[in-house]
């Protein structure tokens, strides 16, 4: 019973850090859409379209910002030329902590 529930939990976790993981990648690429979308008339010929592209990107936003603050204060420090690496350092550290809690987690899921 306790080996199930321990399984139960790290396969929650892992559901978690996964879609963590998906949130952090569709944001980026909708603020990629979306600085192209203002580099080109996108913007001017589209704007009901362009207004709902920012209000998307606005909700991913706030739902990765607590995620992303203390890369990008630790990211700070450094020159990096005004690009902001703090979405891939992210997304590296989940998958390290997805890899580790996979290994762990092994023997508990296995024993259902």
């Amino acid at each position: 019973m306790g080996n199930q529930l321990i399984g139960i939990v790290f396969e929650a976790l892992l559901y978690v850090l996964a879609a963590v993981e998906w949130i952090i990648i569709i944001w980026v690429l909708l603020s990629w859409i979306l600085l192209f979308m203002r580099m080109t008339s996108f913007r001017w010929r589209h704007r009901q379209a362009f207004t709902i592209f920012e209000q998307i990107n606005d909700i991913f936003e706030r739902m990765t910002r607590p995620f992303l603050r203390p890369f990008r204060r630790f990211l700070r420090r450094f020159d990096t030329a005004g690009i902001d690496f703090s979405p891939l350092l992210l997304l590296l550290v989940i998958w390290l902590i997805r890899r580790v809690v996979e290994v762990i987690a092994t023997p508990f899921i296995l024993s259902k």
